[in-house]
């Protein structure tokens, strides 16, 4: 998702309702934007796994490497 995209979702909603994130093993955390960093993409594949990583490990060597915005 772009910022663009995120933009045109959150423009549909009531501007009051909260915008939470998954938790760890279950429930709900309030999302927050902890940093901007740098996201090497299409890194994992197992389930368990997000999708990208940081782009200063060793597995994001030789991959797409994009600045996100970490929720």
């Amino acid at each position: 998702m772009t910022a663009q995209q995120l933009i045109e979702k959150l423009q549909q909603l009531d501007p009051e309702m909260r915008i939470f994130v998954d938790g760890y093993e279950g429930g709900y955390n309030d999302a927050t934007v902890s940093e901007i960093r740098d996201i090497a993409l299409d890194v994992h594949t197992d389930w368990y796994y997000g999708k990208h990583e940081d782009a200063a490990s060793e597995l994001a060597k030789d991959k797409v490497i994009v600045k996100g915005i970490v929720l």
